[in-house]
């Protein structure tokens, strides 16, 4: 294990590369983010209960999408330690078992979120109007499921082997196509200055088309890119079509933790948007328009984190820790800058980013303290963000699992339940709650950063 000191050049060639890798995810993930943002504007047009909707269908699609978390926390690790390493055969056949496991999963995943969608929605609602928006969204999203999850994986193949470029163009030729589709599907009329444009009139269930279609030919380029031997990486369709059993296996055991902590997270947002529920539909959209917030920041953060997981995967790949730490260090600087910025932002002008989405005086209102209180609390997540890409890049995932349990549900949900449910303290209350949280999981990231077992483990 080579952990030696690194001199000022290996540190400018190391954020030199971190940067090269890391600005087309970035490109590409704040334009997604920047659409989601759209999408949800373009929903809101039609109602707050189609915001709600759409913001519940969400939850319960999270809550289920742990299967992908499981398999895609560990095939990050995998290939990239395997592409460190220089095992081409080893890394072609990791990536065809990522694609094909995926797909097994995303079966069960669909499945379990068709038969379990109406009495969650009950649960949480009784708006006939919002449990309706939440199923035209989502039963099209469901049926998606295979190719979304696989779609996620080609990306990462391409991120993991040192080409973040290919997944950048891919997702901004998917992401234009989504924005044209969007207006198309959902409305009636589309204004275009002087003249009209005939659409499709399909509501909240265009909106959920139209993301299907992008996911639909994301894959697709991606994927003919990869089996015509374009790239590093190849993958063969006699690869895909069987399983192979030890490296599913690894997919799963080294994928548990980041998955178990998904799963814990979103069976906790559940709650959490049980909680708010009691307060109203109006509650419901004003958290559905502050989580778009937290999403767009942290998703145009994916990029560093992405790169910083390979780079850290390639560097203990090649047993360079120190080169690992570093990156570690790179990253939680830049992405608390970014985010704190964005933060300070929304916390000065919270009435103008909730005007992109509804103009209701009364989601004005209330939504600008909550607002408030959540960018407070990403700054603090951004800390955290940063440190995480060695758990992620060298395959120890426990800590963000650790992290999960003790944040969210033996702090933040005691602390709810108290204010809800004893105190019935006002909803503006509830928020603070989230700084407490956010204070929680960094105080454990930073305890298992520090304690270093991360820089014995190795997988691939």
């Amino acid at each position: 294990m080579k952990d030696m000191v690194l001199d000022t050049k290996e540190k400018r060639i190391l954020k030199r590369q971190f940067w090269d890798l890391a600005y087309p995810s970035i490109i590409a993930f704040t334009l997604q983010g920047f659409y989601d943002i759209i999408d949800m504007m373009w929903v809101g047009k039609i109602s707050k209960e189609a915001i709600a909707g759409v913001t519940l269908f969400s939850v319960i699609y999270a809550l289920f999408g742990v299967l992908n978390e499981v398999a895609g926390a560990s095939s990050v690790s995998m290939i990239s330690q395997s592409y460190g390493r220089g095992t081409e055969e080893r890394t072609q056949t990791i990536s065809e078992q990522t694609i094909s496991f995926k797909v097994v999963l995303a079966i069960i995943t669909g499945t379990l979120i068709y038969l379990s969608l109406d009495p969650i929605l009950n649960w949480f609602s009784s708006d006939p109007l919002v449990i309706q928006a939440a199923k035209d969204y989502g039963i099209i999203r469901t049926f998606a499921l295979p190719i979304a999850f696989s779609s996620y994986s080609v990306n990462t193949i391409f991120r993991c082997t040192g080409d973040s470029k290919t997944p950048m163009k891919v997702m901004l030729i998917a992401t234009a196509i989504n924005m044209v589709l969007d207006p198309l599907l959902m409305f009636n009329c589309i204004p275009l200055g002087p003249y009209e444009l005939k659409g499709f009139g399909l509501g909240v269930y265009g909106a959920g088309l139209a993301t299907v279609i992008s996911i639909c030919i994301s894959f697709g380029l991606g994927f003919f890119i990869l089996v015509t031997g374009r790239r590093d990486v190849t993958i063969s369709m006699r690869g895909l079509l069987r399983l192979d059993k030890e490296i599913d296996l690894q997919l799963l055991s080294i994928g548990l933790p980041a998955g178990g902590q998904l799963l814990i997270r979103q069976a906790f947002n559940t709650l959490l948007m049980g909680f708010i529920t009691s307060y109203g539909t109006l509650a419901v959209t004003i958290f559905g328009l502050g989580t778009k917030l937290v999403q767009f920041s942290f998703s145009s953060m994916a990029g560093f984190s992405f790169a910083g997981s390979t780079m850290v995967g390639h560097a203990l790949g090649r047993e360079h820790v120190e080169e690992a730490s570093y990156l570690a260090r790179v990253a939680t600087t830049i992405i608390v800058t970014i985010i704190g910025t964005i933060a300070g932002l929304a916390m000065l002008f919270p009435r103008t980013f909730l005007g992109f989405f509804n103009t209701d005086p009364a989601v004005l209102t209330a939504g600008s303290p909550m607002l408030r209180w959540l960018a407070a609390s990403m700054i603090i997540a951004a800390f955290g963000s940063g440190m995480r890409i060695v758990f992620s890049g060298s395959g120890f995932n426990r800590p963000v699992l650790i992290s999960t349990i003790i944040s969210r549900w033996l702090v933040q949900l005691p602390l709810m339940y108290v204010f809800v449910k004893i105190l019935q303290v006002p909803l503006n209350t509830l928020w603070i709650s989230f700084i407490i949280a956010e204070l929680a999981d960094l105080a454990v990231v930073v305890y298992y950063f520090r304690r270093g077992d991360w820089k014995l483990k190795r997988v691939g």
